[in-house]
């Protein structure tokens, strides 16, 4: 899907008693209209943490394609992948877009690229591995994310250990945190934690507490095998960050947000297609980046 920028936000407005004295001339250095918004605000870090699991090689209805390059593009792997990197390029500029895969691949090479998984091929890594920070969140960051990321050549592996992969986003994010800039995890996937559940959920509260909010995006056709829409609706409550929060969330005694219905709608952004996850990704942008609309 194809969007386009517009005109930055924003003008500055004077104050005073428009009758007490001549209006000073402006001054021709200060930034105005446009240029002021951007320059009263710091683009956030928002660290894209992206599945890599090999059921990330289906289409979103959970059927293989051929395994052509027509097929490819037919994957959950592939639309995620061109989603990723088209939002990156586009507000690079004000968005410090970063990216992190879990679970990480081994040096060693288990992990095995789409065409070999349409082969029927198994990923063959270590099981529930921590995730890897490929990019470091930074503006005009579009041409190393695009670097990193290719449907073809990014590996594909096996375990689902979203607990873990949030753990390698807040240990990123953590160390360049500053007070004046604005921090998120952009969760981007497929299924269920299939490694440790309850750390998905912890790791999501602590991201919260250390004011960063946690985006939660995942293919859904409907009724997908494999999804867990509890685990997910919990960790959108818990990211603070799902559209119109805290609606359907509530309080827990440790305050932390958890779902007050974990099977009923779908608290966090679904996608079923390329369109929409497009849409969920730049419904996400809209609401972070500095100074701009979609």
């Amino acid at each position: 899907m194809k969007r386009s920028m517009l005109v930055a936000l924003c003008a500055i407005v004077g104050c005073g008693d428009p009758g007490s004295q001549a209006p000073a001339a402006p001054d021709a250095s200060a930034p105005t209209g446009g240029d002021a918004a951007v320059a009263a605000c710091e683009a956030p870090d928002v660290l894209v943490l992206l599945d890599r699991t090999v059921s990330m090689a289906e289409r979103p209805d959970g059927t293989f394609p051929p395994n052509t390059d027509a097929g490819h593009t037919e994957t959950k792997w592939y639309m995620a992948i061109q989603a990723v990197e088209s939002l990156s390029r586009e507000l690079e500029t004000t968005v410090g877009f970063g990216l992190a895969l879990f679970p990480r691949a081994p040096a060693e090479g288990t992990c095995i690229t789409l065409a070999q998984r349409l082969t029927g091929q198994k990923a063959q890594n270590p099981q529930c591995e921590a995730g890897e920070v490929l990019v470091a969140p930074a503006v005009t960051a579009a041409s190393a994310i695009d670097t990193m990321l290719d449907p073809e050549t990014t590996r594909l592996c096996t375990s689902t250990p979203i607990g873990a992969g949030l753990a390698t986003a807040r240990t990123e994010l953590a160390a360049r945190r500053v007070a004046t800039r604005p921090q998120y995890v952009l969760f981007v996937g497929d299924g269920a934690d299939t490694c440790d559940s309850p750390l998905a959920l912890s790791n999501t509260d602590a991201l919260a507490r250390e004011g960063v909010k946690t985006f939660v995006v995942a293919f859904d056709d409907g009724a997908p095998a494999g999804l867990d829409r509890g685990l997910l609706n919990d960790m959108a409550c818990a990211g603070q960050a799902s559209p119109g929060f805290p609606d359907g969330c509530v309080a827990n005694a440790t305050g932390g947000y958890r779902a007050i219905d974990r099977s009923g709608p779908d608290l966090f952004l679904s996608a079923s297609n390329a369109t929409q996850l497009s849409a969920a990704l730049a419904q996400i942008a809209e609401s972070v980046c500095c100074g701009c609309i979609l």
